[in-house]
């Protein structure tokens, strides 16, 4: 029943055959470079805003938590794409490998709950800024047909633990911001 719910909500995202070139051009951004310019402002405020590195470490800790996760997931269970499967279409080019969890998914969730585990209200704007982020990314990736609606899912739910183990273990405290 999970599955057959996942597919059908994966044939309600996935781009039509005969969808506009131009929408299927603003998703592939999405899907593929979104997550580059998010990098680059993190970079940008580690190495100019120093009031954000303690954000950032924390981002990175988390991360890495969540793709550690993540790599032992996709080792243990292998789940095939929706072209692999031939269901809905396909605009972006991606090997066969195992699609659960996303690992953009991952990535873009991890920083979103990274700020908003620990510093939302410091930094309201970067929070709203890399949600509508992540919300294109996930998207994108499912419209584009390489990820399914649940590979999306289980990627944000590992974020929300990494973010939360990290926060909870304390490696890095913050007493300017609290």
């Amino acid at each position: 029943m999970l599955l057959d719910m996942n597919t059908h909500l994966f044939l309600l995202i996935n781009a039509q055959e005969k969808a506009s070139k131009l929408f299927i051009l603003f998703a592939i951004f999405c899907a593929n470079y979104l997550i580059l310019a998010l990098i680059g402002i993190l970079v940008i405020y580690f190495l100019f805003k120093p009031i954000y590195r303690q954000l950032i470490i924390k981002m990175v800790l988390g991360l890495a938590l969540a793709c550690f996760l993540t790599f032992i997931i996709r080792h243990l269970f292998y789940s095939p794409r929706p072209f692999v499967q031939n269901i809905g279409t396909n605009y972006l080019a991606h090997d066969k490998t195992s699609s659960f969890p996303s690992q953009h998914a991952v990535f873009v969730w991890t920083i979103c709950f990274s700020i908003y585990l620990n510093y939302k209200k410091q930094f309201k704007a970067l929070a709203y800024l890399c949600t509508l982020v992540a919300l294109l990314v996930c998207w994108s990736r499912i419209y584009l047909g390489v990820h399914w609606p649940l590979d999306m899912l289980v990627g944000l739910l590992l974020s929300f633990i990494s973010v939360y183990l990290v926060k909870k273990i304390g490696i890095i405290r913050s007493n300017s911001f609290k």
